[in-house]
């Protein structure tokens, strides 16, 4: 069964890692966005990412997408820290330097617009690390993110080092999925054919 989609924007499109893509995303990591990161040298660790990719689908606690570009694999999108309940998760865009600011965006709306018709998620929350590219800020609050909070040193940076953090929040303005009778409705997180979304089901 199909768990995480592929979809595209105006540029590009994101979708499923595959074990094919381990060379790519371990190049990818050689590069890393995020100030004192570790930089992996052993392939069979992007391997086991693609599992971990299909189990946190699977059991709704995350999803990864490999965004691409005129073919080149360009970065990861990916939502973690994923509750159900609350309707919320965060979002992370890793990204090689020739990522623009534009595709960054598009890749990242791409994956929460399907994030919030199919599972219902409203509040999306990203974060920014002190020493990330600035236009990254400017991408956020073009696509309506607001900053609520600063972390103080909030982000190692080595043995020694730390980074601020600064919190990014959108709350989507999608209606509240309403509850139905038992048995009414199967679950449709488990199959991207079925959507309960605007009242029918397809």
């Amino acid at each position: 069964m199909k768990f995480t989609p592929e979809l595209s924007f105006d540029g590009g499109c994101v979708r499923p890692l595959t074990y094919e893509d381990a060379e790519a995303m371990l190049a990818l990591y050689q590069q890393p966005e995020l100030p004192g990161q570790r930089v992996p040298d052993d392939i069979e660790h992007m391997s086991r990412m693609v599992d971990y990719s299909v189990q946190m689908a699977a059991t709704q606690r995350g999803m990864m997408w490999l965004l691409e570009a005129d073919g080149a694999v360009l970065g990861m999108v990916s939502a973690f820290d994923w509750q159900p309940s609350q309707l919320r998760v965060m979002m992370r865009v890793d990204a090689l330097p020739q990522l623009t600011a534009p595709l960054r965006g598009a890749a990242l709306k791409a994956c929460m617009d399907f994030l919030a018709q199919k599972y219902h998620v409203r509040n999306f929350g990203y974060q920014w690390i002190a020493g990330q590219r600035d236009d990254i800020k400017t991408m956020l609050s073009t696509l309506g993110f607001q900053h609520f909070a600063t972390l103080r040193d909030g982000w190692r940076t080595g043995d020694n080092g730390f980074a601020n953090v600064e919190q990014f929040h959108l709350l989507r303005e999608e209606a509240r999925p309403v509850a139905g009778r038992l048995g009414e409705q199967d679950n449709p997180g488990q199959n991207l054919d079925k959507s309960f979304s605007k009242g029918d089901a397809q």
